[in-house]
């Protein structure tokens, strides 16, 4: 009976420990209580580090940027900073009296190696563009060098159509021109079945983190930034964030929290652009500023294929030298960070 007593202790002992151990190897799937939310991979995963490049959407007039004042060399170097330009809505037009200076601007760009798209609005609720005026719009922009069309206002919130959206991508890539599409749903542009967009083209999530000069909802982010992922790792198409500071912005606004959270966010999910402008898009001032990346050296390889989270204020993702933290409550305060071992 005691041998019975014992062996049968024995056994119960084992498998405690057993679950112990179990309860420290990695959570392959999210787990919710009401503290905290985890995720991390079981799977060494080899995904390269992208460095963020830099967006500039700009509304205002090209020639007058920054102070230019007409001067288009001065212009150019304040636009060729960036890797990708996008410039505002009706300068295609012959008449616009910015045109010129504008196609010139943009051939000046392109022998830099820089990138210029041309805005047309997308939209049916807003301004209803028939497709024999995008399609003016999209060869205007063409002829004055632009490699590239920013259809605004494409998700079915603005009542635009996958057949409307289809129409027009075509349009452009038998033009051979790319497009970046703006819809505040990821999925009415990259979802479905019949998707024609590819590794060209980009998608705009715009409002990224901080808008406004505002911080948005944390859970709200990682749930539309990873399907954005998703999607990037499905279709190739690329990914481009652009946050916002209310009507106006300093030259040192990245030293702010609000420029780190953006700009971390943006890192941490491996996107292509990046950009933090005034709400305006630099259509009330003519002014947009550099903002150097927080850095280009924090790893090379991703140890993990998703961003885990710890609370929902803590959202991180490690390199091989690094961990990168998105930090917030998603209204009263927020920050990113970059840290090292």
């Amino acid at each position: 009976m005691e041998k019975k007593i014992n062996s049968f202790l024995l056994v119960l002992f084992s498998s405690i420990l057993l679950l112990f151990s179990c309860s420290k190897n990695p959570i392959t799937t999210h787990l919710t209580n009401s503290d905290t939310t985890t995720s991390a991979d079981s799977t060494t995963t080899t995904i390269d580090v992208k460095q963020l490049k830099y967006l500039c959407i700009y509304y205002g007039w090209p020639s007058l940027v920054n102070g230019s004042n007409g001067d288009l060399t001065k212009a150019t170097q304040s636009f060729e900073q960036f890797d990708l330009i996008v410039l505002g809505d009706g300068i295609w037009k012959a008449d616009n009296a910015d045109n010129a200076n504008t196609t010139t601007i943009i051939g000046n760009l392109n022998l830099v190696g820089k990138t210029v798209y041309g805005y047309v609005d997308l939209g049916v609720s807003t301004q209803n563009l028939s497709y024999e005026n995008m399609k003016l719009a999209v060869d205007g922009w063409k002829s004055m060098g632009a490699k590239g069309i920013f259809w605004d206002d494409a998700g079915y919130d603005y009542s635009t159509t996958r057949a409307r959206q289809d129409t027009m991508i075509n349009y452009c890539h038998a033009k051979g021109l790319s497009v970046i599409m703006n819809a505040w749903t990821p999925a009415d542009v990259l979802g479905g079945d019949n998707v024609l967009l590819d590794s060209t083209d980009t998608y705009l999530l715009e409002s990224y983190l901080v808008s406004s000069n505002k911080y948005s909802s944390l859970t709200a982010w990682q749930s539309k930034a990873s399907a954005c992922a998703a999607y990037q790792s499905s279709l190739g198409v690329k990914m481009a964030c652009l946050s916002s500071s209310d009507a106006t912005i300093t030259s040192t606004y990245n030293t702010t929290d609000m420029f780190t959270q953006a700009w971390i966010g943006a890192a941490i999910y491996n996107f292509d652009y990046f950009q933090l402008t005034d709400n305006n898009y630099s259509a009330s001032n003519n002014i947009v500023y550099y903002f150097p990346n927080i850095s280009d050296n924090y790893g090379s390889t991703w140890t993990s294929s998703t961003v885990a989270d710890s609370a929902n204020v803590n959202f991180y993702r490690s390199t091989e030298t690094s961990t990168l933290h998105v930090r917030g409550d998603g209204s009263s305060w927020g920050y990113g960070q970059i840290l090292q071992p």
